[in-house]
C-alpha cells in the first residue's frame, strides 16, 4: 500500500466522524421531548432520536463516499496535467 492510500485511510474515519457529527446537528436541531417527565424524544420529520442518530450515519457514509469520489477525481485530474 502506497502512502497515498495509506493517509486516505487513516484521514477517512476522523472525517466520516466530522461528517456523522454535521449531519446530527442538523437533523437533531429540532428534536423535543414528546411527555414531561419521559424520555422519548421525536427530531425533525416523525424520527426518534434513536432513528435520527441511524439516519445521520447512513448518511454520513454517503457523504464520505462522494467525499473520497471527489479526492480520487482531483487526484487524476492533477496526475493528468
Amino acid at each position: 500500500m502506497n502512502h497515498i492510500a495509506l493517509l486516505l485511510v487513516l484521514g477517512a474515519v476522523p472525517l466520516l466522524l466530522a461528517n456523522w457529527f454535521i449531519v446530527a446537528m442538523i437533523l437533531g436541531r429540532d428534536c423535543a421531548s414528546l411527555y414531561e417527565g419521559g424520555n422519548i424524544t421525536e427530531c425533525v420529520g416523525g424520527l426518534s432520536e434513536e432513528e435520527m442518530t441511524a439516519a445521520s450515519g447512513v448518511i454520513a457514509l454517503v457523504l464520505l463516499v462522494i467525499q473520497i469520489g471527489l479526492i480520487g477525481l482531483v487526484r487524476r485530474h492533477i496526475r493528468g496535467s
